[in-house]
């Protein structure tokens, strides 16, 4: 899973960090997110003029499963 964080400029002077929330599951589908977040963020300020982006898409740490309801989740050592 991919963490997707953009960086974006519209006419070099509004600039803004966005950071999904949602993870995705291959860097291709993030990188395509990436343009899309981009676009978004352009259309807020209504602007014609010209939008730079820069982004991340840094893997997310695997995180332990959720015990199921009635078991303890233990730690092997």
């Amino acid at each position: 899973m991919f963490q997707l964080v953009v960086y974006v400029c519209v006419a070099t002077s509004a600039c803004e960090t966005i950071k999904v929330p949602f993870a995705y599951a291959t860097e291709a589908r993030c990188a395509e997110q990436a343009a899309i977040v981009a676009g978004m963020a352009r259309a807020r300020y209504r602007s014609a003029r010209a939008l730079s982006y820069d982004y991340t898409c840094a893997a997310k740490p695997k995180t332990a499963q959720a015990a199921k309801k009635g078991q303890v989740a233990s730690k092997e050592r």
